[in-house]
């Protein structure tokens, strides 16, 4: 260890932050996560059909006769371990960044402070990009070179319901702009306006692509109900992407409402409003890929 990194704490120009679980906590939501998701919609329905046939049970391995019992009896409360786990990310994340504002006060190097976290942001940015790509990626080639993926010819995507979604998650990509704009003038009652209204629009959106997937499932189009069949795997692409995307937006709201509460506690000034930055630069990034999606999944595809 360097003599600088042993003597970090007696410098007054230096901030390091005690230790902390949140990511931890963080991370372990993400991980039962997908696994509700996946019980919810179905996906190890068919543990429980071979484990109600006596031939496979009989020729069954040992770590099959273990675990497709337990992901059998996982598989019936998927949607309670989904709810749960989505609470629990909300909840810890929220954590972590409370945890984060406490010691934001304890730095004597402000500016510095600054510079480390937009490149925090920047990072984290780049990250969600590559995860978005893969699915982008995994659409492309399976749809142009491998020319796998079959949409159901009696399933309509699109329509006025999305093209009106659309509008307003792109309307409230300017909104959340303008409240940036006018928190960095200072004007706080025009930035908390904004801020509302871009919170609002961004509730619309979910609603109407909680509706499009309810219309959806009563028509059957869900991987479960597919089966085998050759169009189950754009349905597992619609609703990976979509879907994926759906969580980063709620995301964003909760971080855009986490900053909704601290411009009311005053916590803001024209000078200092990292989080406004944060959040309104992930909303665009959001706004973004929805483009990307639209046009990928209900133009080019559907």
């Amino acid at each position: 260890m360097s003599e600088a990194a042993e003597h970090a704490h007696d410098d007054p120009m230096s901030h390091v932050p005690p230790p902390s679980f949140w990511p931890f906590y963080v991370c372990l939501t993400l991980c039962v996560l997908p696994f509700g998701i996946l019980m919810s919609v179905g996906s190890f329905d068919e543990h429980a059909a071979k484990l109600a046939d006596s031939t496979w049970v009989d020729g069954a391995g040992l770590l099959d006769s273990i675990f497709y019992p337990i992901w059998s009896a996982l598989n019936s409360i998927g949607p309670i371990i989904l709810w749960v786990s989505l609470t629990a990310f909300f909840f810890t994340i929220m954590g972590w960044c409370h945890q984060i504002i406490k010691e934001k006060p304890l730095s004597h190097d402000s500016a510095q402070q600054q510079v480390e976290l937009k490149m925090l942001l920047k990072m984290f940015l780049v990250s969600e990009a590559m995860a978005f790509s893969a699915i982008f990626g995994y659409l492309y080639i399976t749809n142009y070179i491998g020319g796998t993926l079959v949409k159901p010819e009696d399933i309509h995507l699109g329509g006025t319901l999305v093209a009106l979604a659309t509008i307003l998650l792109i309307s409230s990509s300017v909104t959340c702009e303008f409240a940036m704009i006018a928190l960095h003038k200072g004007n706080k009652n025009q930035a908390r306006a904004m801020l509302v209204l871009t919170i609002l629009l961004g509730v619309i959106f979910l609603g109407c692509q909680g509706y499009e997937y309810g219309l959806l499932i009563i028509e059957g189009f869900t991987p479960a109900a597919i089966g085998e069949k050759e169009t189950n795997a754009f349905a597992t692409l619609f609703y990976t992407s979509t879907g994926f995307h759906g969580f980063h937006v709620l995301t964003g709201l909760v971080m855009l409402f986490l900053v909704w509460f601290r411009m009311e506690l005053g916590h803001f000034d024209e000078k200092r409003h990292f989080s406004m930055f944060a959040a309104s630069l992930y909303w665009h990034f959001v706004d973004i890929v929805w483009i990307l999606l639209f046009i990928s999944v209900y133009v080019m595809v559907a």
